[in-house]
């Protein structure tokens, strides 16, 4: 792990590009309304049931980590919260993303839109256990195994 020597916050890669700065949950949700409130509360115990993870706060959004960012919760509006889960494969059938960022064929970044607790699909649920595995580097072989 990589210590930020300016905000000291821990990253897996060395020099891992971030928003370097002092941050907090309760920033994020200053002034927003009680039911977004609610329901990015309701998002992020979901996600526990999956595993435990930190939370990554920056001027803009909420970062959930692992040993990397996995899900980012984007925006909190008067009816609804914007999430994204980071993904390695493209999954454009899915129902419950609405756009889907193609970062050079290594990440796909699926985008969902929550107005309720019922947009916690099983489906949705399906993706965030998947971006969990992401967080957690499953996807990178050891360089020593061989197959």
């Amino acid at each position: 792990m990589w210590t930020c020597p300016k905000c000291q916050h821990q990253f897996f890669n060395k020099n891992q590009s971030h928003s370097c700065g002092s941050y907090t949950v309760d920033d994020f949700l200053e002034g927003k309304p009680a039911k977004s409130v609610e329901l990015f509360n309701s998002f992020l115990a979901e996600y526990k049931k999956i595993g435990p993870f930190e939370l990554h706060p920056v001027k803009t959004r909420v970062a959930l980590l692992t040993k990397m960012r996995f899900c980012s919760i984007n925006k909190i509006d008067a009816d609804h919260i914007d999430i994204h889960l980071v993904l390695t494969q493209l999954f454009e059938d899915a129902l419950c993303f609405y756009k889907i960022d193609n970062l050079a064929n290594r990440f796909f970044v699926h985008h969902a839109r929550l107005y309720s607790k019922d947009d916690i699909t099983d489906e949705l649920k399906t993706y965030m256990a998947m971006a969990y595995q992401v967080g957690n580097r499953a996807h990178i072989m050891p360089k020593n195994k061989k197959g």
